[in-house]
């Protein structure tokens, strides 16, 4: 039968789709584009950071269920919220009311991704009370209020309870745990009170590795306090330590001496509410910002960086972090076909890709085009190892920042560290194609907070830098390889800091893959490719190896399986030589024809004579 209705069009940052089919009743359309329900209330929450859907940036992954659920709760007491707040301060002319009227992406205080909707009353010294709804993506089923930065509320909602345990949904779940949330906001928002800490388990898990001890670059530290001061009436010893993700006996000499040099003025415990009751004395004082604090700081925003966030780490830390991380060693056999499972591979091809991983080597893959050398390369970050640290950003020296870590690149891994200044990842794998340009190797200023953002080859460190299609980008693949292969070599790069015009040394950890379907011999004459330390060939596949592939394919699409069809589709190659995504291709093409015909995918010659026509261009 034909199959009626709409896949959803939600794709997310790291290209993967949804495609899950709904009917008429259930698809909705939004801008005429359909997606299923739980990625229409994504784009509706998200729409507003954009002129169109299209043009959203921050799109969560697939799987993820936290931003649906914070939109769809804070929807439901937004209302309520809105008001409580407009009646607190309606006669307050020095007070500004801010009501979010998106689902923004924030970190939670484990540094954990979250997602969150807030409504707020702020004067110019900053806020006097937040209001905020937030489910983190570690428990997607978990909602959580804020009053501040103190959580005051966490529980599941009725209607997920239920579908956990298999009770039948009760429609009024919702509007109840509206009340219940609602009636928290109403008893916390004077006095919030923190929820007890979860009972914590010991980690039985040794195989993740852990950040150094921190190393404070004091001057560094005093600026980044005095701007967290600047930006509110009062902050505590504890707040610091945790906006900063430093431990308080790192930061408190650093708070004596601004207050010796008159920058902060101590005013004492602390006595409201907050995160910081049963914490150490020390950590419950209170600090404002002095008239002298306040040049001081604005003094510093000019002639230095801006930047906000966890305290930096220092080059020897990164260094240390990433030794491990860089140390060749045995790679296990077993590992490796399972890395590579579902690539037909040419004989000795598997061997070389192990020797070069294993010696952390660079690696040169060639040969036609559509026989797989981009996803030979893709898999090399499974071969590489544990998962890696990698820091939120590097004091690269001179009272200068660079940011490292990278949300599009740095997949988190579940177990996060518990210095929060660093972020466990999987092995990054960093690929450029023919957009590639040789600035891409260059750190970039951003003026606005004025630190550097960090080029391809930090961001790759650790992991794979893959160079896609070389000799297709602007840039010559001798100019490529001369700016790559020196710190290949010697392991380190010189990086070029264009605003203030030094120069730093930063580890290069990388491993280096290059793939093109050209001729190497036309791309790099014979220096160039001795110091390119293994070649490996992607040949064309033999009809062995291609029907293997053929197979493989019709069974994911669920075709029906016909004996007579290789031997057709033989005597249409003629002399046209194999690729090795030429089954994958043409089984979809025929899928497609089928589909637009109105009937069920089979490898009739008919369907398989049409699809043919369309895979390739005519002489």
């Amino acid at each position: 039968a034909e199959r009626r209705g709409w896949a959803c069009a939600y794709k997310d940052l790291t290209g993967r789709e949804c495609k899950s089919w709904w009917c008429r009743r259930h698809i909705q359309f939004i801008e005429r584009t359909p997606f299923c329900p739980r990625h229409a209330s994504v784009i509706r929450a998200l729409a507003p950071t954009a002129n169109t859907i299209f043009e959203i940036k921050n799109r969560p992954a697939v799987d993820d269920r936290a931003l649906p659920l914070a939109a769809l709760v804070a929807e439901d007491v937004d209302k309520d919220v809105t008001e409580l707040v407009r009646r607190r301060y309606q006669n307050r002319k020095d007070v500004n009311l801010a009501r979010d009227r998106t689902v923004r992406q924030t970190w939670s205080g484990r540094n954990e991704v979250a997602w969150e909707r807030s409504w707020s009353a702020l004067k110019s010294q900053g806020y006097l009370v937040r209001i905020a709804v937030r489910v983190t993506t570690a428990e997607p089923d978990m909602v959580q209020l804020l009053i501040g930065n103190t959580v005051v509320f966490k529980e599941v909602p009725n209607w997920i309870s239920r579908r956990r345990e298999g009770e039948p949904p009760d429609h009024a779940d919702r509007a109840r745990f509206g009340k219940k949330l609602f009636a928290a906001i109403l008893e916390h928002v004077d006095e919030p009170q923190a929820m007890p800490p979860p009972t914590k388990t010991p980690s039985t898990n040794h195989d993740l590795g852990t950040p150094p001890p921190p190393e404070i670059n004091r001057a560094l530290i005093e600026g980044m306090i005095l701007r967290l001061a600047s930006i509110t009436t009062r902050v505590t010893g504890y707040e610091v330590a945790e906006q900063l993700a430093l431990p308080f006996v790192a930061i408190e000499p650093v708070l004596q001496t601004l207050t010796a040099a008159n920058f902060l003025d101590a005013l004492g415990l602390a006595s409201e509410q907050g995160p910081w009751l049963g914490r150490p004395l020390p950590e419950r004082m209170a600090y404002a910002l002095t008239k002298q604090g306040r040049v001081r700081s604005e003094e510093i925003s000019r002639a230095g960086t801006r930047y906000s966030g966890p305290a930096p780490v220092s080059l020897h830390e990164y260094r240390l972090a990433l030794a491990d991380a860089a140390k060749p060693g045995t790679l296990d056999i077993t590992k490796v076909t399972s890395a590579l499972a579902g690539i037909e591979l040419a004989p000795g091809v598997t061997e070389a890709v192990r020797a070069a991983v294993n010696s952390r080597s660079s690696i040169f893959i060639y040969g036609a085009p559509g026989n797989g050398k981009t996803t030979l390369a893709r898999r090399i970050p499974r071969l590489l190892g544990n998962p890696i640290v990698v820091p939120m950003a590097l004091d690269v020296g001179g009272g200068e920042v660079m940011t490292v870590f990278d949300g599009a690149i740095h997949r988190l891994e579940a177990n996060q560290p518990a210095d929060r200044r660093w972020r466990r990842v999987a092995r990054p794998l960093v690929q450029v194609g023919g957009e590639f340009q040789i600035e891409m190797f260059d750190a970039t200023w951003e003026e606005g907070s004025r630190t550097y953002g960090a080029p391809l080859q930090v961001k790759a460190n650790g992991g794979v830098l893959l160079i896609d299609d070389l000799g297709r980008q602007r840039v010559s693949p001798k100019q490529i390889l001369d700016r790559l292969l020196v710190p290949l070599e010697q392991e380190i790069d010189y990086m070029n800091l264009s605003a203030s015009g030094r120069k730093v040394e930063v580890p290069f950890w990388a491993q280096l893959a290059l793939s093109t379907n050209l001729k190497p011999a036309e791309l790099l004459d014979e220096a160039y490719l001795r110091r390119l330390a293994y070649k490996v060939l992607m040949p064309d596949p033999t009809w062995e190896m291609w029907t293997r592939i053929f197979e493989r394919e019709r069974e994911r699409l669920t075709i029906p399986p016909d004996p007579t069809a290789i031997d057709m589709i033989r005597q249409l190659y003629g002399g046209r030589p194999l690729r090795g995504n030429h089954p994958r291709d043409l089984l979809e093409r025929l899928v497609d024809v089928s589909s637009a015909r109105g009937v069920q995918p089979q490898l009739s010659p008919e369907l398989v004579e049409a699809a043919w026509h369309t895979l390739f261009v005519a002489n």
